[in-house]
């Protein structure tokens, strides 16, 4: 649960933020992160957040080099 003061910082954010987390089903920690960046773009309507399978798209872990989860992209990087 976000403190109010995390709130708070999230809502001031003003630019755009898109963020992408890829995960694994298998993953400890992802959920933890899947759910942190959604409640940050629940909280500010300028933060996106896509959580993606990566065993479901694999061309895209392999375009991206990705080797641990959770790997998470921040306006594409």
């Amino acid at each position: 649960k976000a403190s109010e003061d995390d709130i708070e910082q999230i809502q001031s954010l003003d630019q755009e933020l898109n963020f992408e987390v890829y995960i694994s089903l298998s993953c400890q920690t992802c959920p933890q992160v899947v759910q942190a960046l959604n409640t940050m773009a629940a909280t500010n309507s300028k933060i996106s957040a896509t959580m993606i399978d990566g065993a479901l798209f694999q061309d895209e872990v392999e375009q991206r080099n990705i080797l641990a989860v959770p790997a998470v992209y921040l306006n594409g990087e």
